[in-house]
């Protein structure tokens, strides 16, 4: 019951504060003011390819059925969130169609609040109770903070900064290049290199750098305070200085690292242009196992770092491609028996920013997955909490021991008599066989709640 109300009150909380700033801005954060703005998420679904991975991935056979008929509820599926005029709406869809909606917004007296998972009430709440409520959670979290020793926080993060320039720059000094030599390297299409230069990394040294730094930053007494400070702030934890501790690598088990560089200068050794490419390659041992090629080639506008390992025939390449409309990034992993790629691309625009993204398995040319999300400075909110006729529930009742029984019990009897089957029938007019499904699904869940926690069965299908 106690849990239940503490998630009550902190929704409300949450949804409250981020009114308060759109409302009163001079009394919250001076100058600021949260605009009106629109967020949208659609996704779409091969749900062959979906099921396949599933079953791969282990899905129990008798559950193979159910997954096969839900999956078309995530083909197409979507949402939005509008703020605007003080008020949150929030709408999840399927086909276009609302199945599932949220409306919160700020009243002259507090805060309301509204959805289908409670359709027979409103849900009030005074600025009174807000103000105490939120004074009891700011004397909480200054209670906390007082825990912490900032002074010594502040002290202990110099201390590790200056640990890690001592790092740094053993780590640049372990690096050698050899002299350049000229010629013709056409590495990159279009792109002809004419300087190269011997890579040589003195791995031993950046292995005691490291050492050295875990060292100190154990051995210190003032980062030990610290971490124990930041640790009594968590409930059941414990701060072990030996977890910064490093275990000792026989020299002979480090790899061996060597590369190239190519650049393109002029006859006195200036670059004249921002291509890079880099080759990189470390041996491990001695049947090559270990072996690892990385292969870097940096231009204006993109990046593209490319991983092999050989012996275990597995690459990994990351692309990432910046223009002054957005940015586009392409990650992909290969591997025996699995070939996995996700791409992504970032739009700006006037009003906002547009996402869209696409995950490939073992296809080069379908998508098993793709998703698009639009965020923008503008939005007009369609509902209010107050739309139908509803009841107010006042959830200042919470804060009162004989009252908020009542009020949790009112809740609970809405949610499962009114609440469920609602969003259930919503989902059915949409997709018929899908909502079936799912109201068989949650009318087993509901028989093991009434039954004392038995096992939930798979439903027939």
């Amino acid at each position: 019951m106690k849990k239940l109300i503490a998630v009550l009150l902190a929704m409300v909380m949450a949804f409250s504060c981020t009114f308060a700033l759109a409302e009163e801005p001079a009394q919250s954060l001076p100058g600021f003011e949260l605009p009106a703005f629109t967020t949208t998420f659609q996704m779409e679904l091969d749900e062959e390819a979906a099921l396949s991975l599933l079953t791969a991935a282990g899905l129990p056979e008798e559950y193979a059925g159910i997954a096969k008929t839900l999956l078309p509820l995530l083909n197409g599926m979507g949402e939005q969130a509008v703020f605007a005029n003080n008020g949150l709406q929030y709408d999840l869809k399927i086909k276009d169609q609302d199945v599932f909606s949220l409306v919160a917004e700020a009243t002259e007296g507090g805060f309301a609040l509204s959805t289908d998972l409670l359709p027979s009430y409103v849900l009030t709440i005074k600025q009174e109770t807000l103000a105490k409520l939120f004074k009891q959670a700011m004397e909480q979290f200054q209670t906390g903070i007082g825990q912490l020793d900032m002074e010594k926080i502040m002290e202990a993060a110099g201390n590790i900064f200056n640990y890690a320039m001592e790092m740094g720059e053993v780590m640049q000094n372990s690096v050698a290049f050899g002299e350049p030599v000229k010629g013709e390297y056409p590495l990159v299409d279009d792109v002809v290199f004419n300087t190269e230069k011997t890579l040589t990394v003195d791995v031993n040294a950046i292995m005691e750098a490291v050492k050295t730094f875990a060292a100190k930053a154990t051995a210190d007494e003032t980062i030990k305070s610290a971490l124990e400070s930041v640790a009594s702030m968590i409930p059941g934890a414990e701060f072990d200085p030996a977890a910064l501790a490093l275990e000792d690598v026989p020299a002979e088990q480090l790899p061996e690292v060597t590369g190239l560089v190519y650049t393109i200068t002029d006859d006195e050794g200036n670059e004249t242009a921002a291509d890079t490419y880099v080759i990189v390659n470390a041996k491990g041992k001695e049947d090559n196992s270990g072996d690892t090629n990385t292969y870097v080639y940096v231009n204006e506008t993109s990046v593209d770092v490319i991983v092999e390992i050989p012996a275990e025939e597995v690459s990994v390449e990351c692309y990432i491609e910046m223009g002054e409309d957005g940015v586009i990034v392409d990650y992909a992993i290969s591997a025996p028996g699995a070939d996995v790629e996700v791409t992504a691309a970032v739009a700006m625009g006037e009003t906002g920013v547009a996402l869209e993204a696409e995950l490939y398995v073992n296809d080069p040319e379908n998508a098993i997955m793709a998703f698009s999300a639009l965020f923008e400075l503008v939005g007009e909110r369609t509902k209010s909490a107050f739309d139908g006729e509803k009841a107010e529930l006042a959830l200042d009742g919470l804060l009162d021991e004989q009252a908020a029984p009542e009020v949790i019990g009112n809740l609970m009897m809405d949610l499962m008599t009114n609440g469920l089957s609602q969003i259930i029938n919503n989902v059915k007019a949409v997709m018929p066989e899908q909502g079936a499904v799912l109201e068989q699904m949650v009318g087993l869940l509901m028989a093991s709640v009434m039954g004392g926690g038995e096992a939930v069965e798979a439903p027939a299908e």
